[in-house]
């Protein structure tokens, strides 16, 4: 069965059954494969003439630029060729290379949801139980769904996978996600957290016998870790320079503003606590969890919800302390940091979650009328997994 859909496969030093590879996808209905050569070693080049010869679009890096400035290239490419004329793109893998009938299954999702609205990312999910599974993937896919769970909320059973189908709406979406190495992968995911994610199950694939993988397990762990933990770092950096701030401005109010004024350390708290938390939210809404919103009414909402959020957290923070401290006796300071620090994380999880959130009004606006409908679909897909047949 003939697919709309377009595959896009960054390459570099692909292994000599991937011009096999091309063709097998070829049987299976993708008509329209473009292939990314990341500056491979020119005795690869004879792969590539085969790939080519299978039918399938190459377009050379003069240099390696990366895993994700290669899928970037091919977005780009599908972009000018094929946008408004496909359900979207299949992003795989050229040195492992998942069954073309799972690649067919991904096809079949996308447009599925498409036709039902939906503009979510497809993710092909690998079953990380099985006995040909390696350490590293095992290991790492757990560690990734955790962190994706707690840090976002998300429940992504194999955030890792490398393949994904993007709805043909979204793909200049991706062309924005910055980073060129692995960690773009991690990036483009998590930047679909709030639009959604739709779980189809496909098979595990090895690296081919006489694949030269790029991936670099602990350089490329670590940017993406730290791709993961890159809002929350941002987040912990900016509330702790605005108290510092507020240590700074109260200790100017007290000892220049309100000199000698009887009730200077009640005015002194209150001028520096407003100040610090001014700028605490502009740097958090700008630089932390980039809330873009042009909307007078949508910048007062999240001003106002980030504030109460303040004055809660201080109100709860002093109740806390002061209760445990009568029932359980102790030194207050110690009791204060270990109250101050569980309640940082919940108010990171309600900025991300609620007063953050991004602003659909100008997104929806680009939705095809057909689509209009699923403007609430996204988060009922978040969590979904399904099987199909094809």
């Amino acid at each position: 069965m003939e697919s709309n859909a377009v595959i896009v496969i960054p390459a570099l030093n692909p292994p000599t059954s991937f011009p096999s590879y091309i063709e097998a996808l070829k049987e299976e209905g993708f008509s329209r494969i473009v292939v990314v050569n990341d500056g491979s070693r020119t005795d690869k080049l004879p792969v590539f003439f085969r790939v080519k010869r299978a039918g399938a679009i190459v377009i050379d890096h003069a240099q390696n630029m990366g895993q994700g400035a290669a899928m970037r290239t091919g977005f780009r490419y599908y972009m000018e060729h094929f946008q408004g004329q496909s359900d979207g793109v299949i992003t795989l893998n050229a040195d492992r290379q998942l069954p073309a009938s799972d690649a067919a299954k991904i096809a079949s999702s996308l447009h599925n949801e498409q036709a039902m609205g939906s503009f979510a990312l497809v993710v092909g999910t690998r079953n990380l139980l099985g006995k040909n599974v390696t350490d590293y993937d095992y290991n790492m896919g757990g560690v990734m769904k955790l962190l994706y769970h707690m840090l976002m909320g998300v429940r992504l059973n194999d955030p890792l996978s490398g393949v994904f189908g993007i709805p043909d709406l979204r793909v200049p979406h991706c062309l924005e996600v910055g980073g060129d190495g692995y960690a773009y992968v991690t990036s483009m995911t998590m930047s679909f957290e709030k639009i959604g994610f739709l779980q189809v199950p496909v098979s595990y694939a090895n690296y081919e016998d006489d694949a030269a993988p790029a991936f670099r397990k602990i350089a490329d762990t670590i940017w993406i870790l730290f791709t993961i933990f890159k809002k929350f770092i941002f987040y912990s950096v900016t509330s702790l320079g605005a108290s510092i701030l507020d240590v700074i401005l109260f200790g100017i109010f007290t000892s220049v503003t309100f000199r000698g004024n009887p009730m200077a350390i009640i005015y002194s708290t209150i001028c520096a606590r407003v100040i610090s938390a001014s700028v605490n939210y502009l740097l958090t809404k700008h630089f932390v969890f980039h809330f873009k919103s042009d909307s007078a009414q949508e910048t007062t909402r999240s001003a106002g919800a980030f504030f109460l959020l303040s004055a809660m957290q201080c109100i709860c923070s002093a109740l806390v302390v002061s209760t445990m401290k009568l029932l359980l006796g102790g030194n207050a300071v110690g009791i204060k940091v270990l109250v101050d620090t569980t309640l940082f994380f919940v108010s990171y999880k309600i900025q991300h979650k609620y007063i953050f959130k991004d602003d659909k009004k100008k997104e929806e606006a680009q939705v095809p009328v057909q689509g209009k409908e699923a403007a609430g679909r996204p988060e009922q897909v978040l969590n979904e997994e399904v099987s199909v047949d094809v």
